[in-house]
């Protein structure tokens, strides 16, 4: 038996080593090759591309929200922009009046403010609070309902604000209320960015007290992570009779109006009396010719 059998043996197997590791590297190939396949296949969300900038939130991310006890929030859409957000907030809605009840917001940076709405960069101008402003808003949300400014000065926690109450066809009550917030925005004083909030509501058990308290009792629930952007301001310091001893506070009623109120009930007028006609008393003619069986009387005489 030669001694170098073994080598030769060795040598035999060399080439098959060498043919089983090339299949196996191809195989792995093919293998990677099949996994990128799958996973080119697979859809993203980031993938989707829709026509519209306006998506749908949470509830519970909407910019403002109503005091406890309102009307509930039943949606929320939201549009971003380059220098802010918008959202248009769909609250509860009952009654026959045309349309929605809605808080519009709109949180803008104290970037320049564009002249026009929608110009290139999707730029967010702020809505202005003049009469003609407010009269487009509120023929474009409360259609064919006749409503009326009030010339009252009103203020909520965030300042003065304006509202305006008419009713439906229906005779259902309607408001509907502004407010623009801006702390600084004057020549000598940095742009603090600006936040905007309107309200429409309509109710047909409501009175103008009760829909007005959605004014005083709404709260900003956001705010933009942007330097300077603090269009409220400070909280103010505590009043200094606090916790102070010889300074008694009392109960008192937050505002005017009371929290609820039950609508009236339209006084109805009383219905006319209707006076029936007396039947006509038929009276027999007298007979030219005197009756028979009876004594002729003389007329009498003539004076």
């Amino acid at each position: 038996m030669s001694v170098f059998a073994p080598l030769g043996v060795m040598r035999s197997a060399a080439p098959r080593v060498a043919c089983r590791r090339i299949a196996m590297s191809v195989a792995a190939g093919w293998l990677c090759l099949a996994l990128a396949a799958c996973a080119e296949q697979k859809f993203d969300d980031s993938q989707l591309v829709t026509a519209s900038r306006a998506v749908s939130v949470d509830p519970g991310r909407a910019l403002v929200v109503l005091g406890p006890g309102s009307l509930p929030t039943t949606g929320v859409t939201q549009r971003s922009y380059d220098n802010g957000v918008s959202q248009v907030i769909s609250l509860r809605t009952r009654g026959r009046t045309p349309g929605e009840n809605t808080i519009h917001a709109a949180f803008v940076t104290a970037a320049d403010l564009p002249d026009n709405e929608g110009v290139e960069g999707h730029l967010l101008r702020a809505p202005g609070i003049d009469d003609f402003t407010i009269a487009q808003e509120m023929e474009e949300r409360l259609p064919g309902v006749p409503m009326a400014p009030s010339a009252l000065f009103v203020q909520n926690k965030y300042g003065p604000f304006g509202y305006a109450f008419g009713r439906s066809a229906a005779g259902e009550a309607c408001i509907y209320a502004w407010q623009r917030m801006a702390n600084g925005d004057r020549i000598f004083l940095p742009r603090s960015g600006v936040a905007s909030v309107r309200i429409r509501v309509c109710d047909p058990v409501a009175t103008e007290a009760a829909l007005l308290q959605l004014a005083y009792g709404y709260s900003l629930n956001a705010s933009l992570r942007r330097p300077g952007w603090n269009p409220v301001g400070d909280a103010p310091a505590p009043a200094p009779e606090l916790g102070r001893a010889g300074a008694p506070i009392y109960p008192v009623p937050l505002t005017a109006f009371p929290a609820t109120a039950e609508r009236s009930q339209p006084v109805r007028p009383r219905p006319a009396r209707v006076r029936r006609a007396e039947p006509e008393r038929v009276t027999e003619p007298v007979p030219a010719r005197p009756l028979e069986g009876y004594p002729t009387v003389p007329p009498p005489p003539t004076p």
